[in-house]
């Protein structure tokens, strides 16, 4: 009963996987509408001129953000080598005992495939109700024995221009909001703000 609820559960959630992966997927845009007035008009001018400013300080902020991360990556970078050299010595080992294990699995297996080919052969002759038919061929590949996982891709080794980078991606960040700033900016010039859903992946097709 157990096992039949989990074999339920598994299902459905692999269900829910793949509906989420194929469903729409819908960004949120802004339709804008200017003001009639004059002033309104105006207005937008210095919103526009805000934007601008706030777009080159983001600029300006982010450019400056990444030199104190390569200043900072100068400082890490030792110490990430290091860490990269402890890394490196257990994905060797665990390497080596990989192959080895791997080399053990791919024995066994074929002496086990023999062994099963003999079996059936024996039972073939000998008739299904001979003592060579007791063991069942798929028997003979016992539970416990298991394709040993391999450790994956070495780990890599780190630069001054990788330790940069992440630490710029961890610190620096060009989203200002310079965006959501020019609509409030547009709203209090008279204009209209409509946000609506674009879908971008997946879309329905339109009737």
């Amino acid at each position: 009963m157990r096992k039949s609820y989990m074999s339920k559960w598994l299902f459905r959630w692999v269900g829910l996987v793949f509906l989420s992966a194929c469903a729409p997927q819908y960004e949120t845009r802004y339709e804008l509408t200017p003001p009639t007035s004059t002033a309104g008009l105006a207005c937008l001018n210095r919103c526009q001129t805000q934007t601008q400013a706030c777009n080159q300080q983001c600029s300006q902020q982010y450019a400056q953000c990444g030199v104190q991360a390569g200043q900072q990556a100068k400082l890490a970078l030792p110490g990430q080598l290091k860490d990269y050299d402890s890394k490196l010595n257990v994905w060797q080992n665990d390497m080596e005992r990989y192959e080895s294990d791997l080399r053990f699995y791919e024995m066994e297996v074929r002496q086990r495939e023999v062994l099963a080919d003999l079996n059936r052969f024996a039972c073939d002759r000998d008739g299904k109700d001979s003592a060579s038919c007791v063991r069942h061929p798929s028997r003979l590949h016992s539970s416990w024995l298991y394709e040993p996982r391999s450790p994956g891709s070495p780990p890599s080794r780190p630069t001054l221009e990788s330790e940069t980078a992440r630490i710029r991606n961890l610190s620096c960040s060009q989203d200002c909001k310079c965006d959501g700033q020019y609509r409030q900016c547009y709203a209090s010039c008279g204009g209209t703000v409509k946000p609506y859903q674009f879908c971008t992946d997946n879309c329905p097709t339109r009737q």
